[in-house]
């Protein structure tokens, strides 16, 4: 499992210097852009476009583990197509390459520190995620040269084994880590109050955002791309990150799951939270991976069609949620 990991970091990078590589030359950039036939879209998107920078990363990381570990090619899944001829979340933000976006909190709402990388490994058999990686390309840039650099972050749960690279600061100042060399970022343990925060899409339902507002006042930040609000989460500048639309999918959420799972959060299907009561029960209804979706085509089979939240302290989320479904069934009421 440890080998596994260790290649996924290195073809992350891999990945993450292609997408740099591509964004370079805007003019040649331009060409190298087309929009989605049917059945590759996002019904979310009007225009839905993918970049050869998506098509070589996807099939480089292919191509890397095949060769690593033959055979484990074929059972690994995109959202791309590998056929290229000539406004999308984070492949939006990269093609429209706003450098210059100044974040709120440490959160950017949209730019190219949006474009996250994302491998996740589940089990096949239990649909239960393993490990994931989740690889920034432009986390920040040199004010000087103009050349970006990027940073990574890893997660393993297997079984009792769970490490990660981020490095967790407790109330008293001390640190533990599972790999102090990966990355010089300090996470901070949100203190356990009702002060919650969240991030969402700015697209996001105006009941959820309302309840939200109840929940966390002002600490509710909207931001582009399923990858990085999950990675908002995984970094500790939010609690949750909540997305009530089926226009996510496995690949979008199965990375931050994994890292989440390894640091005790995870990532859940937000239509089944809402429903648990004593009577319907209350385990936590944690996304699966290894079922695809009946009676639809296209990349829709694999969409988590009950929306998601992702957390990264279950202590913290059992009282989040009782106040997001307290404040939902207020707002319905008085509608």
């Amino acid at each position: 499992m440890s080998e596994i990991l260790r290649e996924l970091v290195y073809v992350s990078e891999k990945a993450a210097n292609i997408a740099r590589a591509c964004r370079q030359q805007e003019s040649l950039f331009q060409l190298l852009i087309e929009e989605k036939k049917e059945g590759e879209k996002n019904k979310k998107f009007i225009t839905d476009f993918k970049t050869l920078a998506d098509v070589l990363v996807q099939e480089v990381i292919k191509q890397n583990m095949g060769n690593k570990f033959p055979g484990l090619e074929n059972h690994i899944y995109g959202e791309e197509s590998n056929e290229f001829t000539n406004e999308l979340d984070s492949t939006y933000q990269y093609i429209k390459g706003s450098a210059d976006i100044k974040p709120n909190r440490g959160i950017f709402p949209c730019g190219l520190q949006c474009v996250t990388i994302l491998i996740g490994v589940y089990d096949r058999q239990t649909g239960v995620p393993l490990i994931g990686v989740i690889n920034q390309p432009f986390a920040s840039q040199d004010v000087k040269t103009l050349r970006w650099k990027g940073q990574y972050f890893w997660g393993l749960s297997y079984m009792d084994s769970n490490i990660h690279s981020l490095q967790i600061s407790s109330e008293n100042g001390s640190e533990s880590t599972a790999d102090s060399q990966t990355t010089k970022e300090t996470i901070r343990e949100p203190k356990f109050t009702q002060d919650f925060s969240a991030v969402i899409s700015t697209s996001e339902k105006d009941s959820i955002k309302s309840a939200l507002s109840n929940v966390c006042g002002e600490n509710v930040y909207g931001a582009a791309g399923a990858g990085y609000k999950s990675l908002c989460v995984v970094q500790g500048l939010v609690d949750v990150y909540i997305f009530s639309e089926d226009t996510t999918f496995k690949w979008d959420s199965c990375a931050a799951h994994a890292i989440l799972k390894s640091i005790g959060g995870g990532m859940v299907d937000l239509r089944e939270c809402l429903k648990r009561n004593p009577e319907t029960g209350l385990d936590l209804p944690h996304l699966l991976y290894n079922v695809d979706n009946q009676g639809v085509t296209g990349i829709d089979q694999w969409a988590n069609k009950g929306g998601l939240i992702a957390y990264r302290s279950r202590q913290r989320f059992d009282t989040f949620l009782d106040l997001l479904i307290k404040n939902l069934s207020l707002s319905s009421t008085l509608a």
